[in-house]
């Protein structure tokens, strides 16, 4: 009997199984060997076979790569980060108000936001320095916070108040310029801003102020209200001045017309009296203004001897 031996069936089941390998070790290498990073982020590559450290990505969009299956991957904000640094009574920000003392001596709390950016290019540098991505709080913080303790002590607690803007600029400048001068974030560290929240002074010394602020409000109101007074008592004494000239020369024009209208009706009737005349004259006139007060009334009574009789 003829025997047949079928040798391809092992063949391929044997290249299959090869295939498969291949299939699932390329697969594996694809998914080694891709990353990718996200709009805000760049991502440091580090290839400790080749001993290379590189920046993926700018930060402006997300992005895929592919890298050596080995290597790893660190992906760092470089999008505006920041800390916000106060204390009230029930809650804080990521970090305590910075305690500073003023020119003068006394302590105040500085609430403030400090906010920053990574340049891409500087990344990889930031990461060789800083291998533990935690540049934030070995050196960004304490340099916020020295910064602020060395320029309060130029400013004397009162001027905190007073010049409030001039030291959130000068605050600005001065922080910008020590995040440059650090050697550990030169080229890495941009400050966008600095926002000077509150300076808490102690209360007492507010309290104090208040006080202060309170009594040289009232002697301002106390020397305008001097002012005032002698301002209307010198307007009524020089009103009254111009009156009573008015009411002299008022009278003198009036003496002067009525001794002419009587000059005139005496030579008009030389058997009259000039001087009876000015008396009956001065008393008419007498009892029109007593008549033009309205306080009472009165009778004439003609007579050899002239009387005013007051009716009450």
């Amino acid at each position: 009997m003829e025997r047949r031996f079928d040798f391809e069936g092992p063949k391929l089941e044997g290249y299959g199984v090869v295939v498969i390998i291949l299939i699932i070790v390329l697969g594996g290498l694809v998914f080694f060997s891709a990353g990718s990073v996200g709009v805000g982020y760049v991502a440091i590559v580090v290839d400790p076979v080749f001993g290379s450290t590189t920046v993926v990505g700018t930060g402006g969009n997300a992005q895929y790569f592919i890298k050596a299956p080995w290597a790893s991957v660190y992906k760092i904000y470089v999008a505006t980060d920041g800390v916000h640094m106060w204390s009230d009574a029930t809650e804080a920000g990521d970090f305590p108000a910075v305690e500073s003392l003023t020119k003068d001596g006394l302590r105040v709390d500085v609430d403030v936001t400090v906010r920053w950016s990574i340049a891409p290019s500087g990344a990889a540098d930031l990461f060789r320095r800083y291998p533990g991505l935690d540049w934030k709080d070995r050196a960004i913080i304490p340099i916020i916070r020295e910064t602020i303790r060395n320029l309060l002590v130029d400013y004397t607690a009162i001027q905190t108040i007073e010049q409030r803007a001039s030291l959130g600029v000068a605050l600005m400048t001065t922080m910008e310029k020590t995040l440059e001068e650090e050697p550990s974030l030169a080229g890495a560290v941009t400050l966008d801003a600095v926002n000077i929240r509150k300076i808490a002074l102690p209360d007492n010394f507010v309290n104090a102020i208040e006080k202060k602020l309170a009594a040289e409000q009232l002697s301002i109101a106390a020397e305008f209200n001097k002012t005032r007074l002698l301002v209307i008592a010198d307007a009524n004494a020089q009103s009254a001045i111009i009156a009573a000239q008015g009411m002299a020369e008022s009278r003198l024009i009036i003496a002067n017309a009525t001794r002419q209208s009587l000059m005139i009706i005496a030579q008009a009737n030389p058997e009259a009296d000039l001087a009876e005349l000015t008396k009956l004259y001065l008393y008419l006139e007498t009892l029109k203004d007593i008549a033009a007060s309205g306080k009472g009334q009165f009778i004439v009574v003609p007579d050899t001897g002239q009387y005013i009789l007051n009716i009450p």
